[in-house]
């Protein structure tokens, strides 16, 4: 893949990401809006920061995403493409969750 190609793919791999964030969102907003407050109740729910909670989340993705490069063969792309986009969307939310916690903290 030249530097040209590995462009593209990057462009395509964040479209991705924000098309499903934006899908996701009105899923998982709460009533105010608040995109971020799954984690917050999942975090108090567990007695753990929302940060944390988050992680352990996106830990599934991660042991999922290893076991299959292990048998690459035996899955799509598509079904990498599923696991490696909400794998990212997960570090845009912990970007912004550690944001929101900041904010809250300062």
């Amino acid at each position: 893949m030249n530097h040209q190609e590995f462009a593209i793919e990057v462009e395509n791999s964040i479209n991705r990401s924000k098309k499903l964030l934006i899908k996701k969102g009105s899923e998982y907003a709460t009533e105010e809006g608040n995109r971020l407050e799954q984690f917050y109740r999942a975090g108090a729910a567990q007695g753990v920061p929302p940060t944390q909670a988050l992680m352990g989340m996106a830990m599934k993705h991660v042991t999922s995403i290893a076991d299959m490069v292990k048998t690459p063969h035996n899955h799509t792309m598509k079904e990498f493409d599923r696991k490696i986009v909400d794998l990212r969307n997960y570090t845009f939310l912990l970007d912004a969750l550690l944001r929101d916690t900041k904010m809250r903290i300062e």
